[in-house]
């Protein structure tokens, strides 16, 4: 996959909802995918720190499904979630920042696959007791 980003430069509060697009999924050669190109689409969001899970998505079904949406023409939409934006971290600070990742797993025409990560960093809004 190519001229994917890696960084959502927008910080997101914790607890907050936002949404990821990309306007168009590309192969390797930059050349479009369609949604009809696709066989399949995972995501798995973690905590970048230690890994851990967030909201259950590990390896979950993104192909139209789970706030992720292909158009026909492959145009990407993740509709992130509050569940999404929730601090693992019970020592991190006030304002701290906590990184998660969205990996991104596609297989398309039936042999080619593609994989990518996005990190959202997630603005801790909590006072730590």
């Amino acid at each position: 996959m190519s001229l994917l980003p890696t960084k959502f430069v927008k910080v997101i509060n914790e607890g907050s909802t936002a949404v990821y697009t990309l306007p168009q999924l590309q192969d390797e050669n930059e050349l479009p995918i369609l949604l009809a190109d696709i066989d399949s689409l995972t995501i798995t969001l973690c905590n970048l720190l230690d890994g851990t899970t967030i909201n259950s998505r590990l390896d979950q079904n993104a192909l139209n499904a789970n706030n992720v949406v292909v158009s026909t023409g492959g145009a990407l939409r993740f509709n992130i979630q509050s569940a999404d934006t929730g601090i693992v971290d019970g020592t991190l600070k006030v304002d701290g920042i906590e990184v998660h990742r969205a990996t991104f797993k596609m297989v398309f025409n039936s042999v080619s696959d593609s994989n990518w990560d996005v990190d959202f960093n997630i603005r801790n809004l909590k006072k730590v007791p």
